[in-house]
């Protein structure tokens, strides 16, 4: 055991030996793989390489024996510390020396990462995400459903992005009807490693509480309350201004204030089964119109099947004190489908 760590420790020093060749990064597997490539992103107990012979693979930290970057990272660990520098080999299983832009060296175990992003410009090695797509169909009713959700991030050393679509939508022999939409862009500015502020934009649609079109712009900041290393929390609050259309063709646009209480809340777990949870639920005071509350829950259950593909479950509840007149102030749901990440 002894001579095989060795030998390992000899090839991870070789590989890091300034060379007149292209430096690539490389990620040593406890089972013996060895991953060269280019070292993206990574998240939730996960990192991504660009392998030069299998492509784009996502890694769990957890089965990381060794790692190299020759690219500058940013790190965000579990104890809310954040630390720049470049990822040198250990000695120590499962860990790894970060060089500091101060030469200082600093060793971390592995799973204590929470988030790591790679400090270059290169736009397209910055984003990750998933697609999922569902259909039902009863024949009592003759009526299809679909369901159809993406989220895409992007990540830089102060920002993290996010893009994301979800839509449910009835199908039948005499017309195809959008039930639900919302769209949102969210951007969040990394005031240090606990405190952020927040802005949103946010396109809603939901016809269970006769809401044509709602257009909604929010600025704000949070906390990162708990980043465990299969966990974390934050909250945010701030102000919004919503633009919202009723279904009844009669009733004018109206603008309304808000005071949102949000809260987010990320669980992952990769050794058997492999699940993710992802919940967002929004509280929402109205400013204009006493005594309005509004709340917007969703949530992600994520459990792989194979490699990128993961069977994909959302529950989500909407609620409405004073909706548009003759309409339900409550709406609640679930769709499953199928999920893939990349």
């Amino acid at each position: 055991m002894l001579i095989r760590n060795a030998l390992l420790f000899l090839l991870v020093a070789v590989i890091y030996l300034p060379s007149s060749a292209q430096q690539k990064d490389s990620i040593f597997l406890n089972n013996g793989q060895v991953l060269i490539g280019k070292i993206e992103n990574g998240s939730l107990g996960e990192i991504s390489i660009d392998d030069i012979d299998l492509k784009m693979q996502s890694v769990k930290l957890y089965k990381i024996k060794r790692i190299v970057t020759f690219t500058r990272v940013k790190l965000e660990m579990v104890d809310k510390r954040i630390i720049y520098g470049v990822l040198k080999p250990s000695l120590k299983l499962n860990h790894a020396e970060i060089l500091m832009d101060d030469s200082t060296i600093v060793t971390v175990h592995l799973t204590e990462i929470s988030q790591l992003i790679t400090l270059e410009k290169n736009f397209f090695q910055r984003l990750t995400g998933n697609f999922s797509l569902g259909f039902s169909y009863a024949k009592s009713s003759r009526v299809g459903q679909l369901s159809v959700s993406a989220q895409v991030q992007y990540s830089t050393p102060l920002f993290e992005n996010e893009l994301s679509m979800s839509s449910i939508s009835s199908i039948d022999s005499s017309h195809f009807s959008r039930d639900q939409g919302n769209i949102s862009l969210y951007s969040g500015y990394n005031i240090n490693s606990t405190m952020f502020a927040a802005g949103m934009l946010q396109y809603q649609r939901n016809l269970e509480l006769s809401i044509a079109r709602r257009y909604q712009e929010m600025l704000g900041g949070g906390m990162k309350f708990f980043v465990r290393e299969n966990w974390q929390l934050q909250g945010l609050t701030g102000l919004a201004v919503n633009q919202e259309k009723s279904t009844d063709d009669g009733a004018p646009s109206v603008v309304t204030l808000e005071i949102p209480i949000i809260m987010r809340f990320n669980f992952f777990k990769f050794r058997h089964p492999d699940i993710q949870i992802s919940t967002s639920e929004a509280l929402y005071f109205s400013l204009t119109d006493k005594g309005r509350v509004r709340f917007d829950g969703s949530t992600s259950f994520s459990w792989q099947l194979i490699r990128y593909f993961y069977l994909k479950i959302n529950p989500y509840t909407n609620y409405d004190s004073k909706p548009p007149a003759g309409s339900s102030n409550f709406d609640f749901g679930m769709t499953v489908g199928i999920s893939y990440k990349f």
